[in-house]
């Protein structure tokens, strides 16, 4: 079980005690990802993350790097499109200097002009790697033709206007607006009291006050399921194939993360095996979910040869048609499950593991699911429970195409994207 409780300020604290446990992991969410932003902010909450470790009136950056770096601990932050936090694993007994730094950093930034300088030229550096890189670029070609008229089809670290144009007055507005008690959580996992968790939590957080700011967000959008590529002179050609997803429920992820594993996210799932191991067709194949709190991304990823990128893709389409005419089996679900349990119940035993998954439970579910209840809830999925889930994910028989290889225009439009 987890204990929860809202600071003075409003700002919820999560706990959830790990018997046992040497080392303790803190985490400090907010509720702000990039699809939140407008045209002017595109960036801006990647960017925020990256500022964030440049100092406030306490500590240098470096004194944040070597206080954590001093105890053996480590700390790293991350931007999604729905949210974005910074965490804290150290040995149990420096829990108090892991809240501190946390509170300390995210509440007390500097923001100072000359370091924003500095890291808007760090972030521009970032995007060119992410453009050399082709299986990175791909991801963002990728979300950019699916959703092409929503927020969250655009990059998450913004572009060159964008950065090139920031400055401390712009980054400062963004963060008074978004970074506020109310719209935080603050996560923790480890052995100790639960009285002693929140009197921490109350110290280095109780006092930090901020009016808090409506989120608006847009109306979902429908997918866009034609085909687009980029021509570059590469030994391989990566692409994906995308079609409609599911939202935030766990119900429905639950679904998911079955047929994931029997369908594409597992040595021995039926992509995987067909694919590679049968038919030798490439080196790495993947399907993914990705899920939104309003709408989904289903995506089976893919790098070849250009010689047999026409012939991965029919195979891949195939398949898809196989599953979604006959279904799965009583067998690969029964594997299914004691796959999922097995993997989430080693996962659990690592306190910086369990304070992920109590956040994502309470920024999106808004309560908190045992790890016994959620293996019920992976016992009572039916073959009917997949295989409507199947039909939604290909019931359209057409699907999204990105494409990034040395391809002749000709040749990629005769491909075909359906069933």
């Amino acid at each position: 079980m987890i204990e929860k409780k809202s600071l003075k300020n409003n700002l919820k604290v999560l706990f959830q005690k790990s018997p046992g446990a040497l080392s303790v992991s803190v985490g400090l969410w907010v509720k702000i990802g990039s699809r939140h932003e407008n045209d002017e902010e595109r960036g801006y909450t990647h960017f925020l993350e990256h500022m964030v470790f440049k100092g406030t009136e306490k500590r240098s950056s470096k004194m944040i790097a070597a206080e954590i770096e001093r105890v053996g601990g480590f700390m790293n932050a991350a931007t999604s499109r729905e949210y974005t936090y910074f965490y804290v694993t150290v040995m149990k007994s420096e829990i108090e200097l892991a809240i501190d730094i946390l509170s300390d950093m995210v509440t007390k930034p500097l923001l100072n002009e000359n370091d924003i300088k500095n890291e808007s030229g760090v972030v521009l550096e970032e995007m060119k790697g992410y453009e050399d890189d082709p299986e990175e670029f791909l991801h963002d070609f990728y979300y950019k033709n699916l959703m092409p008229n929503s927020s969250l089809g655009l990059d998450i670290i913004g572009n060159k206007k964008s950065i090139s144009n920031i400055n401390s007055e712009k980054i400062k507005k963004y963060y008074n607006k978004y970074y506020n008690p109310s719209n935080m959580v603050l996560s923790i996992s480890g052995d100790f009291e639960t009285s002693y968790v929140f009197d921490l939590s109350e110290k280095y957080l109780g006092d930090f006050q901020r009016e808090a700011t409506t989120i608006l967000r847009e109306s979902i959008v429908p997918k866009n399921l034609n085909k687009f590529y980029e021509k570059r002179k590469l030994e391989q050609v990566n692409f994906v194939i995308g079609s409609d997803g599911i939202t935030k429920d766990l119900t429905q992820n639950i679904s998911m993360s079955l047929f994931n594993t029997i369908f594409g996210s597992s040595m021995s799932s039926r992509l995987f095996q067909k694919i590679r191991e049968d038919k030798g067709l490439c080196y790495s194949i993947n399907s993914f979910s990705s899920s939104y709190s309003d709408c989904g991304i289903f995506s089976i990823s893919c790098g070849t040869s250009k010689k047999n990128f026409e012939t991965s893709i029919e195979s891949i389409l195939e398949e898809i048609r196989l599953i979604l005419e006959n279904g799965i089996t009583e067998n690969e679900l029964k594997d299914a499950k004691s796959n999922q349990k097995g993997s989430m119940s080693i996962s659990y035993e690592q306190p910086d593991n369990k304070m992920t998954d109590i956040s994502i439970q309470e920024i999106y579910y808004n309560t908190y699911y045992t790890l016994e209840e959620r293996m019920k809830m992976i016992d009572n999925i039916t073959l009917a429970d997949i295989n409507h889930l199947i039909n939604h994910l290909f019931s359209k028989k057409v699907f999204h195409l990105s494409a990034i290889g040395d391809i002749k225009e000709k040749a990629f439009l005769k491909i075909k994207n359906s069933i």
